[in-house]
């Protein structure tokens, strides 16, 4: 509560909605000005900036550098801040005592890792590097990855640590895996 009072909280929560809105504003906008001479069928399942500069039938490239820029920094720098402070965080770990306690703590850390490992791999794949290493095939599993599976995981990773959850999911898979037959 001494460095994340609620109102450093909702600030920091409001000040990351209005950057990513502003940032997807200006991204459609900017998209929507270039002349589309080609098919007007995106081969991608969902409507984002890569596969979509690619009907256009004007000079993209200085717009790519910019989606690059903006890649770099709304992935990059926020993912460099998690896992410098999760170095951070496994020194001070390493230094715990208890051996059970250090468990506990890599334990917990690894969720929230493989994650932000899943959801920025995707992410930096799609809008860093460029799209000359990546097809329009692994455009659309990367951004099923990032878009559906990984925030569909996220509330699973996190709760599979739950033995309540654990207990209740064991015996949703038992009735269904091992169904019991009455005898007649």
């Amino acid at each position: 509560m001494i460095f994340m009072s609620p109102r450093v909280c909702w600030l920091t929560v409001t000040t990351s909605w209005i950057l990513a809105s502003l940032n997807a504003l200006g991204h459609t906008v900017y998209t929507m000005h270039f002349p589309f001479c080609m098919s007007s069928e995106i081969r991608h399942l969902l409507c984002e900036i890569p596969p979509l500069l690619k009907l256009a039938c004007a000079d993209t490239s200085r717009y790519e550098l910019m989606v690059y820029v903006t890649g770099v920094t709304f992935l990059l720098l926020p993912l460099s801040a998690i896992v410098a402070s999760y170095t951070l965080i496994l020194f001070t770990v390493l230094h715990v005592p208890s051996k059970e306690g250090r468990k506990k703590a890599l334990v917990t850390c690894s969720s929230h890792l493989t994650v932000v490992g899943m959801f920025y791999g995707a992410a930096t794949f799609m809008y860093v590097l460029p799209s000359s290493f990546h097809s329009p095939k692994q455009d659309n599993i990367i951004s099923v990855f990032y878009t559906i599976v990984t925030p569909a995981l996220n509330p699973l990773i996190y709760s599979l640590r739950n033995k309540e959850v654990m207990g209740s999911l064991r015996r949703v898979l038992g009735k269904y895996v091992l169904p019991v037959h009455p005898t007649h």
